[in-house]
């Protein structure tokens, strides 16, 4: 029985035992399945999230359709880039155009094991987190790979999450699938931002050093792949010394990878880094002019995102000289302005300037400048401000004489008259510039000299319609005030209507229409479109021809005759242009393959000063522009329209009859005629014979001397019923010269000449 019972006790123990460790099992096996459940849930929710991220992800396959976004390049007629326009500043190259070196340098900072990981590097990223420990915790090396920042750069934010960094890995993994090594780096030195507005190693290249990728030197290259970490940081126009800390120790980078040797990096550190940037903004007058016409015909999306590429008109030399010549010439005026300042002026007011040259054959524009300083002020005065235009205006006058049977040698008398204003009833008495008369004066003279008085008498006797007609037929579309306040040129104008309607006179009366736009392509080189001039005769080229003939002796010996003392000896024409209290001064001139127009004064039409007149203040830009813009050029003079030759005679006459000259006329001039209007009678006024001769007065359009009082009682001061306003009277730019006679000239008033 006591076996038994041992045997039971035994039994029951085991079972004990085997209830006990099942007991302790169960919390085990619990917590496995638990965890195993967890796992497997986390696994499935990991699998989800991945899933979820690579639906979210973009197609890959579009980086072979998606075009990045590229600057439009504006070009000069040379071929020269002028400027950009960019929300991007890009431009495509082919890895074959990159240098080896600027290749290498990237490799060697940025991705050393490039060509070895296959996309994401986790050993890249221990060695980045190693070396950066080691530098005191001084970033020097990132741990994403180039394939994982050109997935970053494509596709994704730049933002620091989880999300983001998961979906640029898969990324990175699919490129790297799908794309060559080569393919992807070709892309990424595309796509990357490496300061200063440019995106690219094209566009860096351009905007550090001045030349193209392919021309880049190893210390170069090697600068531009310190970029990438941190563009602004590393930007030598703002941190040289950084800059060229972070460039040798890429230098560094490339020897210890075996790239260079250790020589050539020691050479390469001992080179500074010079820079030069060429994408700045030329002529910005003139790109935003050519921006503006862009982007109303191809919209913005393309101008700033297709990559075109626009030819232009512009000459790059040319416009450098207008820029350097305007800016010299209204410092000048600055200078005298503050010795003559009006107490109304601001002291802060600078004084604007515009200038505008084109071919007077085509309208292509050359130069274009709307104001002192585009960053400050971006209103172009050359093609927007209207302003008057003085005795810049008159030529449009004497234009419509000559047209209208009238020549230059028809005398008129320089006496004071005195005119009604029809709304105010004030009596209005234009007076010239020197405030003194000269009594007989031929229209030659009169143009010359710029002389109000007869100016305003030629209106009243020729009407006001026919100049408004020819101004209107030359270029002019403001409007146009039809009274004789028109003969001081009171009615506004722009600079652009200016230069095309002397361009007309230039191109023997054929207007053509500026423009500056020549080719544009887009970024695959397809031609867009193609401009060519257009141009409509307007005006006879003879009476073309005889205004141009006068217009030289306005520099010559006239109101511009600066010009020839400043050194420009080129065949031209031209006219002076002045208002009241010297408020606008003017010279439009031209030679026969160039037509430049130069207009200063305040915004807020304030005086300029005394003496600033067209003649002292404008004509000397003129003058310096013409200079460098004619340069090396034949010295062309103006001809007569072909065919035409025998159409035209010259004559001396006498300057007070406007007659044929005999032996004893004191002041003659030699003059050109249409054959049908030359004079053809002696002068009566000087025959030698004592006693003998008649009283200078004025003569008709056909050449005839009258008495004073025949045709317009002038002898003495009258009232004439005109439609005048007295509002605006311009003055006229004719210089004392303390009776010293112009040189070439054979007539000399007083007050006229040096």
């Amino acid at each position: 029985m006591a076996i038994i019972s041992r045997s039971k006790t035994s039994t029951l123990r085991n079972i004990l035992s085997t209830e006990k460790i099942e007991k302790a099992r169960r919390p085990f096996l619990t917590f496995l399945k638990v965890s195993f459940a967890i796992g497997f849930a986390l696994a499935g929710i990991g699998i989800g999230f991945l899933y979820a991220q690579l639906q979210e992800l973009p197609d890959i396959k579009l980086l072979q359709t998606t075009s990045p976004s590229q600057a439009t390049r504006i070009y000069d007629v040379n071929g020269e880039l002028v400027s950009q326009l960019w929300l991007e500043q890009r431009t495509l190259v082919s890895l074959d155009k990159v240098p080896q070196p600027l290749q290498d340098a990237f490799i060697s900072i940025e991705d050393e094991r490039f060509y070895r990981h296959i996309g994401v590097d986790p050993i890249g990223v221990m060695r980045a987190f190693i070396t950066n420990i080691r530098s005191g915790g001084e970033r020097l090396q990132g741990g994403s790979t180039l394939t994982q920042q050109l997935a970053r750069n494509l596709f994704l934010t730049h933002e620091k999450t989880f999300t983001r960094k998961v979906r640029e890995i898969l990324l990175a993994l699919q490129i790297e699938r799908n794309y060559s090594k080569k393919e992807i780096l070709e892309m990424y030195l595309n796509q990357i931002y490496l300061g200063e507005g440019a995106y690219g190693v094209e566009s860096a290249a351009r905007s550090y050093f001045g030349k193209h990728v392919e021309d880049l030197t190893l210390p170069e290259c090697a600068y531009l792949a310190t970029l990438p970490k941190a563009p602004n940081d590393y930007d030598a126009y703002k941190h040289p010394l950084e800059a060229l800390s972070r460039r040798n120790l890429v230098l560094n980078a490339m020897a210890d990878h075996g790239y260079i040797t250790q020589q050539e990096a020691t050479d390469a550190k001992n080179t500074p880094i010079e820079l030069k940037k060429i994408e700045v903004q030329n002529a910005p007058y003139f790109v935003e002019y050519v921006r503006d016409e862009l982007v109303s015909r191809y919209g913005d999306n393309v101008v700033y995102k297709g990559g075109l590429s626009v030819y232009t008109t512009l000459d790059l030399k040319m416009q450098e000289a207008a820029q350097k010549a305007l800016s010299d010439g209204v410092a000048n005026a600055e200078v005298v302005a503050r010795k003559n300042r009006l107490t109304n002026i601001p002291v802060d007011q600078p004084i604007q300037g515009a200038l505008l040259a084109m071919d007077p054959h085509t309208g292509a524009i050359r130069a274009m400048i709307g104001g002192i300083d585009y960053r400050k002020s971006v209103f172009n005065r050359a093609i927007q401000a209207h302003r008057q235009p003085g005795s810049a205006f008159k030529p449009f006058i004497y234009a419509a004489a000559i047209e209208n049977g009238y020549t230059m040698a028809d005398v008129f008398l320089d006496t004071p008259v005195v005119y009604p204003d029809p709304i105010t009833g004030q009596p209005w008495r234009p007076t010239n510039f020197s405030g003194k008369f000269r009594g007989a004066t031929t229209l030659h003279t009169a143009l010359m000299y710029s002389i109000n008085v007869v100016t305003i008498k030629l209106l009243e006797k020729l009407g006001i319609q026919p100049v408004v007609n020819m101004a209107r037929r030359l270029g002019i579309t403001t409007p146009i005030k039809p009274n004789l306040t028109l003969g001081l040129g009171t009615s506004e104008v722009t600079l652009a209507e200016m230069v095309q309607a002397f361009s007309a006179l230039d191109n023997q009366g054929v207007r053509v229409e500026p423009f500056g736009i020549l080719t544009v392509k887009d970024a695959s080189g397809k031609v867009l479109e193609t401009n060519s001039p257009t141009g409509e005769q307007v005006l006879d080229p003879d009476v073309a021809y005889i205004m141009v003939h006068t217009m030289k002796d306005v520099i010559d010996n006239g109101t511009g005759r600066i010009i020839r003392r400043l050194g420009f000896s080129y065949p031209a024409a031209g006219k002076t242009g002045t208002t009241n209290d010297n408020v606008d001064a003017w010279f439009i001139g031209f030679t026969p393959s160039l037509t430049c127009g130069v207009w200063i004064g305040y915004d807020e039409r304030q005086s300029l000063g005394k003496k600033q007149t067209g003649g002292e203040a404008a004509a000397p830009i003129w003058a310096e522009f013409m200079k460098a813009a004619m340069e090396g050029k034949p010295a062309e003079d103006f001809q007569p329209p072909k065919g035409r030759e025998n159409d035209f005679v010259q004559k001396k006459i006498c300057l007070d009859s406007g007659l044929l000259a005999t032996t004893f006329c004191p002041r003659t001039r030699v003059e050109v005629f249409k054959k049908e209007t030359a004079p053809t009678r002696l002068c009566n006024l000087h025959s030698g014979v004592e006693g003998e001769g008649a009283v200078p007065g004025e003569t008709g359009s056909e050449g005839v001397s009258t008495q004073p009082g025949d045709i317009l009682g002038m002898d003495q001061p009258v009232i004439k019923s005109a439609p005048v306003s007295a509002s605006a009277t311009p003055g006229e730019e004719e210089e004392p010269t303390n009776g010293k006679k112009p040189a070439g000239a054979q007539e000399a008033y007083p007050d006229e000449g040096f």
